[in-house]
């Protein structure tokens, strides 16, 4: 006797996907591949938008956030601790990219094995 036939397809269960790394997961990872450059990269644009936030500020612009008897670079701390999302997704961003760079890229590779996290 043969097997009955049908004609819809097998049901087949959908392979899981990988949950996408944490904020912190994704950190790490790249201070494992990029080590000092990202720190360097994370405090350049962290210096970059306080002096923006600070001229900014001299030049007159008042943020009603900011607070009246804040002292002016106090006050561009606060605003770029704001923005620290932003900041941080350019550090993603950008890291990778300036890692590219042939005299950034040998650095890199030769001194890898110095920092281990």
């Amino acid at each position: 006797m043969k097997a009955p036939v049908s004609d819809t397809s097998p049901q087949t269960i959908p392979a899981a996907t990988p949950a996408k790394p944490s904020l912190m997961e994704r950190f790490k990872a790249l201070m494992v591949d990029y080590g000092p450059l990202a720190v360097v990269v994370n405090f350049a644009i962290l210096g970059l938008v306080m002096a923006g936030f600070y001229v900014a500020f001299r030049f007159g612009f008042q943020a009603e956030s900011s607070g009246a008897k804040a002292g002016t670079l106090a006050a561009a701390y606060a605003a770029a601790q704001v923005v620290k999302p932003i900041r941080l997704a350019a550090v993603f961003v950008l890291t990778p990219l300036i890692a590219r760079i042939p005299p950034v890229a040998r650095f890199l590779a030769r001194n890898r094995h110095k920092w281990n996290f």
